[in-house]
This record gives C-alpha cells, sequence and structure tokens, in this order.
C-alpha cells in the first residue's frame, strides 16, 4: 500500500506549525522559571538565636508569613505556626550588615499563596498586621514582637498616615497589645479585627542613632478639660458598623509629645570585660530596646527606662532608686559599681532626659560607675527624616 504524496507546501506548514509550538513551549518553559523565583514555599523551621534576626510570637489560629517591608520578591523572612514562638532566620542578603528598624510585615499563609505570585499588591493592601521592629546586626535581639489573637477578623481599621511620623496603634493602652502600625506617608492600609469594644492609642516610634535607642512617645493634649491627659480613641466594631477610619494627621493636632522614658547610657571604659545594667537587687540584665544587654569593653549602650504607669495611662514625671548597678554575671549583685554610688544613695531620673555614667575598673577591684552628661532628649523633633 502507498502512503499518499504530501506537497511540499503541506510539508512546510507541518514544519512551521512544530517551530511555533517549540517556541510557545518555550516561552512557558521561561514563564515557569520566572515564576519559581518568587516560589511559595514557606520556612517554617524554629531557629534559635543563634541563626535568628528577629523573635516573632503567633498567638492567632493561622499560619503567618513574615515580610521584611512591603511584600516583594526576595523580602519573605519565613514562617510563623499558631502557638510559636521563634527566630525568623537572619538572611544577610536581606538585612545587610547594619542595624536598622525596619516595617515587619505579616499576611496569613493562605492570602501569601493566593496572592504572592500573581499579585503582591493585593497583599500589600491588606495585611494581617504590621509592626515596628528592629534588626541588630551586633548582637542577639531579645525581644518578642507578638501577633495578636484578636487581628483577623470580619471586621475593618482603616488608617491613613500622611504625618512624618511611624504609628503604632495600640488597644487598651499605651503599652497595650499592637492592632497594627502605619509607616510615615503611607495610605489606605486596612487591619482586620475581632468585634468588640476597643479603646486605641496611637504610640510614636522611631529610631534614633544619635543615641542609639528606640525613641517611644505618645501624644496628650496641651488644653482643655483633658490636658495632660493622654490621647485615645473609643469606637465599637458590630453587625451595624463594619468598619471605622482614622486619620494619623489628626492626632498631631493640638497635642504636646511626652515622654514615657529616661535614658541611661553606659560608656564601658573598663578594658578588662564587657558589662551589664542592672535594675534590681536580684534582676536579671536590662535589656533595650533594640534586644541588647552586653556593653562590650570600649563601647556604650543606651537603655530607655520607662517610667511608672499612672491608671490614665500617662506615666509619672521620674523615678527615684537606689538599685541600678553596673557589673558582670561572675560578679555579686553587691559588688557591682552602684550608678547612685552606693546602695544607701537614690538618684532621680526625669522622663526625657539622658544620663550617661562612664565605667572604669576591672572585675577583681571592682568597678566605678561616674555621671558625665546629663542633657535633655528633643522630643519636638520625633520624625522619620
Amino acid at each position: 500500500m502507498k502512503l499518499p504524496k504530501i506537497s511540499k507546501l503541506a510539508m512546510l506548514a507541518v514544519m512551521c506549525a512544530g517551530a511555533l509550538f517549540f517556541a510557545v513551549s518555550c516561552s512557558d518553559d521561561d514563564d515557569d522559571k520566572d515564576a519559581g523565583k518568587m516560589s511559595t514555599d514557606v520556612d517554617y523551621t524554629i531557629y534559635d538565636a543563634t541563626k535568628g534576626a528577629i523573635r516573632v510570637k503567633n498567638n492567632a489560629t493561622a499560619n503567618m508569613v513574615c515580610f521584611y517591608g512591603q511584600p516583594s520578591a526576595g523580602h519573605v523572612l519565613g514562617g510563623v505556626k499558631p502557638g510559636v514562638t521563634t527566630y525568623l532566620k537572619k538572611d544577610s542578603t536581606i538585612f545587610g550588615n547594619e542595624s536598622s528598624d525596619f516595617m515587619l510585615y505579616i499576611v496569613t499563609e493562605e492570602e501569601y499563596k493566593k496572592y504572592y505570585k500573581k499579585s503582591p499588591k493585593t497583599l500589600d493592601a491588606a495585611p494581617y498586621t504590621m509592626m515596628y521592629a528592629f534588626y541588630n546586626s551586633s548582637s542577639t535581639n531579645e525581644n518578642i514582637y507578638t501577633i495578636s489573637k484578636n487581628l483577623g477578623g470580619g471586621y475593618k481599621i482603616i488608617m491613613q498616615n500622611g504625618t512624618s511620623y511611624n504609628v503604632e496603634m495600640r488597644n487598651n493602652g499605651v503599652d497595650g497589645e499592637i492592632l497594627g502600625y502605619i509607616g510615615s506617608n503611607t495610605f489606605n492600609k486596612e487591619f482586620h479585627v475581632a468585634d468588640g469594644n476597643y479603646m486605641m492609642f496611637p504610640v510614636f516610634k522611631k529610631y534614633d542613632k544619635n543615641i542609639g535607642e528606640i525613641v517611644s512617645t505618645y501624644p496628650r493634649y496641651s488644653s482643655g478639660g483633658l490636658e495632660g491627659k493622654v490621647k485615645s480613641f473609643s469606637f465599637s466594631l458590630n453587625s451595624e458598623e463594619t468598619e471605622v477610619a482614622f486619620n494619623a494627621e489628626d492626632w498631631v493636632k493640638d497635642v504636646r509629645f511626652a515622654p514615657s522614658a529616661a535614658y541611661i547610657k553606659i560608656v564601658n571604659s573598663a578594658s578588662d570585660s564587657g558589662v551589664q545594667l542592672y535594675t534590681g537587687a536580684t534582676a536579671a540584665a536590662y535589656v533595650n530596646s533594640l534586644g541588647t544587654k552586653n556593653i562590650n569593653a570600649g563601647k556604650s549602650l543606651t537603655f530607655a527606662i520607662t517610667m511608672d504607669k499612672l491608671s490614665d495611662n500617662t506615666y509619672e514625671e521620674s523615678l527615684t532608686t537606689s538599685q541600678y548597678r553596673v557589673g558582670t554575671e561572675r560578679q555579686s549583685m553587691d559588688y557591682m559599681a552602684y550608678l547612685s554610688g552606693n546602695a544607701e544613695t537614690t538618684f532621680t531620673y526625669e522622663a526625657g532626659k539622658m544620663y550617661t555614667f562612664t565605667i572604669t575598673g576591672d572585675q577583681s577591684n571592682g568597678y566605678k560607675a561616674e555621671l558625665t552628661a546629663t542633657a535633655d532628649v528633643d522630643w519636638s523633633k520625633i520624625t522619620t527624616e
């Protein structure tokens, strides 16, 4: 049986079709390779402090995925499962070599897998939550960033922030749980929360490189019947009121910023060892806002000492104590250097002031602490600029 002859024109058509199919197939392969660069696999490894950058605790009921800044390729820090506290992996390609503050951006794993590859902007519009965080390149960060169990509900808090301030939204007090965070000049951020009654307190934050500490403050009314009281906003979310909107520009009108802490700067001029700050007779070493407690020989470190909180969510204007001292873990508390001079002498720390103490001496013969400088912190310039 003879096969039918195929004309040259038909043969050419077949060859062209094959070439076109090959080209399309190659194009699809290239697309797959590009998509592979944005893998939706999540690293849920529970890292320890030696390999970690920042520590996150997940009090929510869903798996969470964390980003360094806005959701984008190459900025995924890892995941945290419900009930887990873990360090997110220290990735030098993301964090770099310098200490810095940054926005910790958190979404659910479900939203991440749904939108990350095809529409990162969708993730950017509606985070599960955002937090003001800090990466410490020189030491372990012992702070814990907690994902609230009250987030992720069917109700919305919509935020606008055209100011030059970073703002945390805290519930039921200036040190309450974080409902969200919005950076300066950021608009149309939605935070999903559960129904219920809320009292939101704005807290303004900035990493100040000059003092080596995170400055935290809050607005207070500057006149009227609430003069001196901390500013807050009460609202309810329910079936009749499903969302509320806030503009941070309204929070900085007719207010004055009030410091909630004094700052102690320790300059370690004792060359034999690193030292630590202790604030009680049997307390553990004090950790600053950057998550650091060791002051290496020849270095300095600043600590924010929060004032005692009053019933109206304001703070005392000063704190008087004789307990603060500096030494090493090997030393008995009684043989450490008292910042006030000795156990019987008290010293008053005023909110908004920086106290610099210089440490001399050695472990075997004892250290000496000397107050070498006192200065005001300029609270009028707490901006991100």
